[in-house]
């Protein structure tokens, strides 16, 4: 009961951990999210590769026909010069013969102007586009498949005076594109291996970079709500800028703020709670003691025949006993009105006679150098005639706490008048004050005068009141005023007394 607060430290349940910053490979996000980075990287990389290589070999297989093209034209114009002069019989002799064949890797062949195809070393398929005389008149290099397998070189022969007298064959191209194209191929291998190797690094490096420049504030983020699990809330996280993670941030933050401010106002209601069970306590048990030392009186008294003093200890006892009913009726009202919206009774209530009842049910407790002063209304306010709807005896109650508050700390004077009558809203309201000029509250004491058995620095001063003394006056007083609908407040000086304003709806809202 008594142990005050206590804030749970991170951990105590869930995943058992004890409130650390799990930080192992298989708990962080840091490596998951370098791994899909990296990836995602290398992705594009061999995307951007693949379809550069293909672009660059369709480039490059037409760079291989334009080579193929120019050293074909270079070897029939050799031709022409070392088998001069050309006929139509194309004899080149044995030697030239052989030479060709070592030129192109690829099948040569001599095509006369009738068509006929004349292999040095091995067959060649002669393409259709050779069956038109036309095509002795442009050199043609085709390295598709559309006309023979494998494409085809060719270049016509001159004569000296410049007529076709027929032309070099080269089918299929194969071998020849492969060795045009074998140096670029190696070359663009190890290019793609340099490229890839660098591609690897730089996404380990920029993942990494990227991924703890998301992954470190959300780390410290992490951190900080650990921190606050452990009950640690004075910092905060530092993480500028306003995307979704210094949003979050700043959330956490906030959130730490209103931890700190939660917990204060537990710490402080526990306080108030051990305060108030150790008031109650203390008021309950000292006359519950004098009831039980009353009676053990009486019971002697009684033994001993003395039936005169038997009775007034049990009138002593009774007394005892009435002050423990007044306090738990109080702790019950003060509960039914803080917790329910609809304990009040409606029915018209005269205020006027309601205060003048209030100061008659007091004047039995009004010291002798003490003045109770009820102002007329209708003289000074016009407010003699005053209904309101509310619950009477509830309001009874609040102003016969308020004066008998007031009568506890006046020195000669209480007053009790009504304030003024506004407009407010919908409806109208009327203020009530009561007056005393005695000592008068600090600051500190304004502020707590109406918490539960707050009795103030002085109490042990107050002039005796038998019929309060529980501490919950003030605070019954405010509940029933708010339970109408209305406020209470209270100005106070220290030396120039209290002033208590009670201000309700005429219609109870």
């Amino acid at each position: 009961m008594g142990g005050g607060l206590s804030v749970p430290a991170a951990g105590r349940c869930g995943d058992g951990h004890g409130g650390r910053v799990i930080s192992g490979p298989r708990h962080t996000v840091f490596w998951r999210i370098v791994a899909v980075l990296v990836a995602a990287e290398l992705l594009v990389v061999a995307l951007t590769v693949g379809l550069t290589a293909r672009f660059a070999a369709q480039r490059t297989t037409e760079l291989a026909a334009t080579s193929i093209e120019s050293r074909l034209d270079a070897v029939a114009e050799e031709v022409e010069r070392r088998a001069a002069p050309l006929n139509e019989q194309l004899d080149l002799g044995e030697t030239l013969i052989a030479d060709l064949a070592e030129r192109f890797p690829d099948p040569v062949a001599l095509v006369r102007v009738d068509g006929r195809v004349d292999a040095f070393d091995a067959p060649v398929e002669r393409p259709s586009l050779l069956d038109s005389l036309h095509a002795f008149d442009a050199l043609v290099v085709d390295i598709s498949d559309g006309d023979v397998p494998g494409g085809f070189a060719f270049a016509p022969l001159y004569d000296a005076t410049g007529i076709a007298v027929g032309g070099l064959l080269v089918q299929p191209l194969s071998a020849s594109i492969e060795r045009e194209l074998s140096a670029t191929r190696a070359a663009a291998r190890s290019s793609v291996r340099v490229v890839a190797v660098v591609a690897v690094v730089l996404a380990l490096v920029l993942g990494g970079i990227i991924t703890w420049w998301i992954v470190a504030p959300i780390r410290r983020i992490s951190s900080r709500v650990v921190e606050i699990g452990q009950g640690h809330y004075g910092a905060g996280v530092d993480v500028p800028g306003e995307h979704e993670i210094g949003q979050l941030a700043r959330a956490v933050n906030t959130m730490a703020k209103d931890v700190q401010q939660s917990v204060s106002r537990l710490e402080e209601a526990d306080a108030l709670r051990r305060e108030l069970l150790a008031n109650m306590g203390h008021d309950i048990r000292t006359p519950l003691a004098g009831v039980m030392a009353h009676l053990e009186e009486a019971e002697r008294f009684l033994h001993e025949g003395r039936a005169n003093d038997a009775m007034c200890s049990l009138e002593r006892a009774g007394r005892s006993g009435e002050r423990v009913r007044r306090l738990i009726d109080d702790l019950f009202e003060l509960s039914v009105l803080e917790g329910h919206a609809g304990v009040l009774r409606r029915e018209p209530v005269l205020l006027h006679e309601l205060l003048a009842d209030v100061v008659e049910d007091l004047r039995p407790l009004v010291p002798a150098d003490v003045r109770v002063v009820l102002d007329d209304p209708d003289r000074e306010s016009g407010l003699g005639a005053l209904l309101m709807e509310g619950d009477g005896l509830r309001l009874h109650r609040m102003f016969s706490n308020l004066v008998s508050n007031a009568l506890r700390h006046a020195r000669s004077l209480v007053r009790i008048h009504a304030e003024s009558i506004r407009e407010e809203g919908e409806g109208r309201t009327v203020s009530f004050c009561v007056e005393d000029d005695g000592k008068g509250l600090t600051a500190g004491e304004r502020e707590r005068v109406f918490e539960r058995y707050y009795r103030g620095q002085d109490a042990r001063t107050k002039r005796p009141d038998p019929e309060s003394g529980t501490g919950l006056g003030l605070a019954i007083a405010r509940a029933v005023a708010e339970a109408h609908g209305g406020s209470i407040r209270m100005d106070s000086t220290p030396g120039h007394g209290t002033r208590v304003c009670v201000q309700l709806p005429l219609t109870i809202p």
